[in-house]
């Protein structure tokens, strides 16, 4: 299949993001197509290059899993020169995508009033911790400081113990999700009217949709969730157990017909003729005295027991598995591709997480691996209209930069 064929190829995207939330998300618009050029500062490039303690062969591990299949461009945004090349770049591109703290934008001059002026259609997509306006936009904050005020950090963890950070950046995921089906879902609008917009992303609005159903819960009751550790507020049994062996798996009788099928496995009549677990509602309002029937069950056999006698007889279950363990030794992510391998000059083999989507007509196309800091400088100017004159004064002066500062890869300066 030629590239071609991709949903987004031919559309170009000017990405400014850095981090996480920005750059997964631009990555996911890049593996169906689209050219994403990575807009990066002239000293050390976007931020995750330089963030966290994981390198390969002087590559920051963070970077390479994020921004495969995009080009990279310097610019000193901060220079007149700097703004009007990058102004020149975006009357030619489709997408601004950025993820500055609200106001930095306008104080370059490169905000949606400015690029609009240059590219009426232009598709512009901020992402933010909180909006681009309100009492908390221009405070400092990252995915826990979300996480906190959410609601997502007080449901979570122990009922004993303090609230808990999710494993995960869930609320930086999210935002990439809604980046990428925003700014997909604004290019048909253009398609369909002619018309670009603004999109105004923020993680604190994916994280509170995140909650859903808790949301109508909580608004229903008039109380929050409490934290129940891996226990479930209206489902019973809903939570982890541990086998003879020590090993943690996690049982979720989530309807009537699962409760049933974990009874007829385990036929053991406290489980039957207790009344107190007639209904999942008995279940709930009782659910101590459940709970520690099962544990007593479960302490007879180890871990690997029950997953077969539940996968036996239909009754959700699995083992809880690490990071490490789900990526490399289990058969349904290795069955499901979820792991590819790109070529990178200096890092190597890396291994990474492929597009989370399975396009039957048009899957995702893996062609490069994340590109090194100004890999492309030269290269994406040509391709925009800068004749050598123009680019050499760029290098010379310091606008712009290649992979060393002062290279003007095939320029000859």
């Amino acid at each position: 299949m030629g590239t071609h064929a991709l949903p987004l190829s031919g559309y170009c995207i000017l990405d400014l993001t850095m981090v996480t939330s920005g750059p997964v998300g631009t990555m996911m618009l890049a593996d169906m197509g689209a050219d994403v050029i990575k807009v990066e500062p002239l000293d050390h490039g976007e931020l995750s290059r330089s963030m966290g303690t994981t390198y390969v062969n002087g590559e920051n591990r963070m970077f390479l899993s994020q921004n495969r299949n995009k080009r990279s461009i310097r610019i000193d945004l901060k220079t007149k020169d700097g703004r009007e090349t990058f102004l020149r770049l975006a009357s030619q591109a489709d997408v601004i995508t950025e993820n500055y703290r609200p106001g930095t934008v306008e104080r370059l001059g490169i905000d949606y009033k400015a690029v609009k002026a240059v590219k009426p259609d232009i598709v512009y997509a901020s992402i933010s911790a909180f909006g681009q306006s309100g009492p908390y936009a221009s405070q400092p904050a990252n995915d826990p400081i979300v996480q906190a005020l959410s609601g997502l950090m007080a449901m979570t963890g122990e009922p004993d113990r303090p609230p808990s950070r999710i494993g995960s950046p869930y609320p930086d995921f999210g935002a990439a999700a809604l980046l990428a089906f925003g700014v997909s879902t604004a290019l048909l609008h253009r398609e369909r009217t002619g018309d670009g917009q603004q999109l105004d992303i923020s993680l604190l609005n994916g994280a509170i949709f995140s909650c859903i159903p808790r949301d109508g819960e909580t608004l229903a009751t008039g109380a929050a969730p409490s934290r129940m550790g891996s226990a479930h507020p209206t489902f019973s049994p809903y939570r982890s157990y541990q086998g003879a062996d020590g090993q943690y798996f996690f049982l979720a009788c989530f309807t009537e017909k699962f409760w049933k099928a974990l009874c007829e496995a385990l036929d053991d009549p406290r489980l039957n003729e207790d009344h107190r677990f007639r209904t999942n509602a008995l279940r709930c309002e009782n659910r101590e005295v459940l709970d520690a029937v099962l544990a007593e069950i479960f302490h007879t056999q180890e871990t690997s027991h029950w997953m077969e006698l539940f996968r036996e007889r239909n009754v959700p279950s699995a083992p809880i598995q690490d990071l490490h363990q789900a990526l490399t030794q289990d058969p349904q992510v290795a069955h499901n591709n979820t792991l590819i391998e790109m070529e990178h000059p200096t890092a190597g083999t890396v291994s990474m997480l492929s597009l989370p989507v399975n396009f039957h007509g048009t899957p995702a196309r893996y062609k490069t691996a994340a590109p090194r800091l100004g890999e492309h400088t030269a290269e994406i100017l040509s391709e925009y209209g800068f004749n050598d004159e123009e680019c050499q004064k760029l290098f010379t002066n310091s606008i712009v930069a290649g992979m060393d500062d002062g290279e003007v890869n095939g320029h000859g300066v």
